[in-house]
């Protein structure tokens, strides 16, 4: 089970006073923010290590919610979003790479160009015109393709963005968010 506490670190003129850790019976996440999250088996192991704290440092218990409200800025959390992101990022990358930079710059024209065709609304079509000429396809089939790696990429992406909420609700999980 997850417990969570705020103190407030007191230095004096030989230390600094932060919350202390008891041992095996319990684990201490910490932040850079004066919180805590702590990983224990029962009640009384989150007692007994609430009782070690010094009082100068004024530890005291706080719910789940309070202790995500006031980490959600740390650096610790912040990291895990990175994480996260450089997953999907890296995921993503993955993904382009079959593609030239030219042609990534351009996909907003293709499709545009391509829900023209397939609307019945297109006028000028330069992009699929070069593209059917290169593939010797009609200029629908040409449509037909840009749009099928549209929703193929689109399902890709997704997906990679499915895993990296995925990852930093693992991670979140690892200290009680």
């Amino acid at each position: 089970m997850f417990k969570y506490a705020k103190y407030t670190p007191i230095t004096d003129e030989y230390t600094t006073h932060i919350f202390l850790d008891a041992g095996e019976d319990t684990k201490i996440n910490r932040f850079d923010v004066p919180y805590v999250s702590i990983e224990c088996n029962t009640q009384a192991d989150f007692d007994s290590l609430m009782s070690i704290q010094s009082t100068v440092i004024n530890a005291t218990e706080i719910t789940q919610a309070e202790f995500a409200e006031a980490v959600k800025e740390s650096a610790q959390v912040k990291r895990m979003y990175d994480v996260a992101n450089e997953q999907y990022v890296k995921e993503c990358e993955s993904i382009k790479s079959k593609y030239t930079q030219e042609e990534i710059d351009t996909w907003p024209v293709q499709m545009a160009e391509a829900e023209a065709v397939k609307a019945g609304t297109a006028t000028l079509t330069p992009y699929l015109d070069a593209l059917a000429a290169d593939d010797g396809i009609t200029l629908t089939a040409a449509a037909d393709k840009i749009l099928s790696l549209r929703d193929e990429n689109a399902a890709k992406t997704t997906a990679a963005l499915g895993r990296k909420w995925q990852k930093l609700k693992e991670l979140k999980a690892e200290v009680g968010l």
